[in-house]
């Protein structure tokens, strides 16, 4: 628990329970009291694969200043199971308060200064249905109080969870509320309170929303999806909004039908899109092979979670890295982007639409269930203004572009862009084929491969796609700074990692250790010697990772020569904490490599 003025307030909450016990919505509803308490927000959604029973818990974290990830413990906890308690409780902050049903939950173990809080949730909650259901809400209604937020902002928290299907769960949800909120007043239990302001909400998003909500700006009107963890929120979303902005939606059989589709879209002249997790993305990398030879731009955003295989459906990972550099067979240009967090995500789906179209290759964008489906940050001041750039549609036939009916397509040009129609555009016909081609999209293989006259007309359309990744690595946005410059530690991060890299810097300096972070959100084509130059920096330089091999890491050293002094990797599925950071930046002063 902080209430330090020079860095701002901040809380930390984990609510815990089985699946089924409507965890997610009271941890949502929590989340949604805050920000319209005026508080910044970061969440994790901690699930097990499981239709009912398990282990499920929801974490906020919850500041008058920017939060980044999922900050520092514990500072309430709320188990509605035994488990739950067993779980967390040695997580719990001194200072900090475990809110809990006697009748369920046997505390122990606490550390001096936490404070047990014994609330009858389910006594309270058999009040107002036959079933124990309630709890949760009478557990936020505890929850509410200890913090001393008004009591209305739940009540509508809870009204627009429940009050649109059923008004009267709502009111009875409502009623049950109020007495947990009640009951905490009375026992004079409040222990907290940040300084909030209720005239200011901060909206939030999920990364997999925001990156939805940014695609369909920047002119999206085609999605395919086959459902898979963590992705599937985003083809919720297009779904939910296909009629009232035009999109066309499709669900497949599989994510080959999918990739295929979404090539066949985008070569037809829609901005077309895909979204799958890794194992999803392994059936695609031959077509995306295809809209490489074809020169079709396409747009597939993989939601990585821990695997091989099925792995872990409902757990993070930077994982899948390496296959982005290895997809499909031989050599094609590509780009792969990785934001952030929710904001980064709604800007660079319309930065992958543009640089897709404007150099006609593949764009993925690599998210994880960290901030993608497991967790809300808050968003301010999205700009929706977006200028499309289609690149090089041509609609009128240049002299020498056409001979005998056909287009020349696949011509060879200066900047290695040739000119693109789309079909059905008079005098433009071609033909996009999988095989090597000339510049009219003519056969190259069967009966003229290895002939040598036709030789050095592969070696030029190959050259032609390759050098494209000359002009876009310029294009690409160099990594960001986070801190002072010329500090004596530099956390190398990529995506999502660099969150809690975040909050690991602003709690190191506080200690006096100088420190910053380097953000990389585009990670190929890297532009080796801007890297390298920003690389060449005064101290030691740590590589943060959520994967066991340490892929950035390895792609900064091929690329760029350039080696990490030490690495902290995190591979168990669980996302990185800034205490694991912290801990694995004071390492560094015993020479030793951190795995957490």
């Amino acid at each position: 628990m902080e209430n330090d003025e020079t860095k701002g307030a901040e809380v930390t909450i984990r609510l815990g329970a089985a699946a089924g016990d409507g965890i997610q919505s009271a941890g949502e509803m929590m989340m949604k009291v805050l920000a319209r308490s005026g508080l910044y927000i970061s969440t994790y959604n901690g699930n097990q694969s499981l239709i009912r029973g398990g282990h499920v818990w929801f974490h906020i974290h919850a500041g008058t200043r920017k939060v980044y990830s999922l900050g520092y413990g514990i500072d309430f906890l709320v188990p509605l199971t035994q488990l739950a308690f067993d779980q967390h409780f040695e997580s719990v902050n001194t200072g900090g308060a475990v809110i809990y049903d006697p009748s369920i939950v046997k505390p122990h173990d606490l550390q001096q200064g936490v404070r047990g809080i014994p609330v009858p949730l389910g006594e309270i909650a058999l009040k107002y249905d036959k079933r124990p259901i309630m709890k949760n809400t009478v557990a936020l209604g505890a929850l509410t109080s200890n913090l001393g937020v008004k009591f209305e902002v739940l009540a509508d928290a809870i009204t627009d969870q429940f009050g649109r299907k059923n008004p009267g769960v709502a009111e009875s949800n409502i009623k049950a509320a109020r007495e947990g909120y009640d009951l905490v007043k009375n026992l004079g239990a409040q222990s907290f309170e940040l300084k909030y302001d209720y005239s200011c909400t901060k909206p939030v998003l999920t990364a997999d929303y925001a990156f939805a909500l940014g695609a369909v700006n920047a002119g999206c009107r085609f999605y395919a999806a086959y459902p898979m963890s963590p992705a599937s929120p985003i083809v919720h979303w297009m779904a939910s909004h296909a009629k009232q902005l035009g999109l066309t939606v499709f669900l497949g059989e599989d994510e080959i039908s999918v990739i295929n589709a979404t090539i066949g879209a985008s070569y037809a002249g829609a901005r077309a899109m895909c979204g799958t997790s890794g194992g999803g993305f392994a059936l695609m990398q031959e077509a995306v092979g295809e809209a490489a030879m074809t020169e079709t731009p396409v747009v597939v955003v993989d939601v990585m979670r821990a695997g091989p295989s099925t792995g872990l459906p409902t757990k993070t990972s930077q994982g899948d890295l390496n296959m982005m550099l290895g997809i499909s067979q031989d050599d094609f240009p590509r780009i792969i982007l990785a934001p952030r967090d929710s904001a980064d995500s709604f800007y660079t789906a319309g930065r992958a639409f543009n640089l897709a179209e404007r150099y006609q290759v593949p764009a993925i964008i690599l998210l994880d269930f960290a901030i993608g489906d497991g967790g809300y940050s808050t968003v301010e001041g999205l700009d929706p203004s977006f200028t499309v750039d289609r690149g090089k549609v041509v609609s009128v036939p240049s002299p020498g572009a056409v001979s005998g009916g056909w287009f020349r397509r696949f011509a060879l040009t200066d900047d290695n862009i040739s000119p693109r129609s789309f079909p059905g555009t008079p005098d433009l016909m071609f033909v996009a084929k999988t095989d090597e081609h000339d510049e009219w999209g003519h056969d190259l293989s069967d009966v003229n491969s290895g002939l040598k006259e036709f030789l050095p007309l592969r070696v030029k359309m190959h050259e032609k796609r390759m050098k494209k990744l000359e002009s876009i690595k310029k294009e690409l946005r160099l990594p960001e700074i986070f801190g002072p410059t010329g500090a004596d530690i530099t956390i190398v991060t990529w995506g999502s990692s660099a969150n809690p890299a975040r909050e690991a810097v602003q709690r190191l300096r506080m200690q006096g250790v100088s420190v910053n972070s380097l953000e990389f959100t585009d990670l190929y084509p890297l532009n080796e010697s801007e890297i390298k130059r920003i690389l060449q920096v005064p101290g030691k330089k740590v590589a943060l990772e959520a994967n066991y091999t340490g892929q950035f890491e390895t792609l900064l050293k091929r690329e760029t020569g350039i080696i990490m002094d030490a690495h902290i990797r995190k591979y168990d599925g669980e996302p990185i904490y800034p205490s694991e950071v912290e801990k694995g930046v004071l390492s560094l002063r015993k020479e030793v490599h951190a795995v957490v």
